[in-house]
């Protein structure tokens, strides 16, 4: 939980930059305080109450490894 929300924009870029994938800054109220929070964007579902501020990207795209082709024992 942030309460301020560039402190929330500079940990989502950073997070995004480090794992390669988007991150989203939710802003909501809790107690009657504006609190901002980071979800990853895969699987995001915005929580009840909250309003999407802003979605950070990585430069980068982080590419899921292909398993290697299986490759038959029998000489084929």
């Amino acid at each position: 939980m942030y309460s301020d929300r560039d402190a929330a924009l500079e940990q989502a870029g950073t997070m995004a930059m480090k794992l390669g994938e988007a991150f989203c800054v939710v802003s909501g109220r809790k107690n009657g305080v504006l609190i901002y929070r980071i979800y990853p964007l895969e699987g995001f579902g915005l929580p009840s109450g909250g309003t999407l501020e802003e979605v950070v990207h990585p430069r980068v795209q982080r590419r899921d490894v292909e398993p290697p082709e299986k490759i038959s024992t029998n000489g084929f």
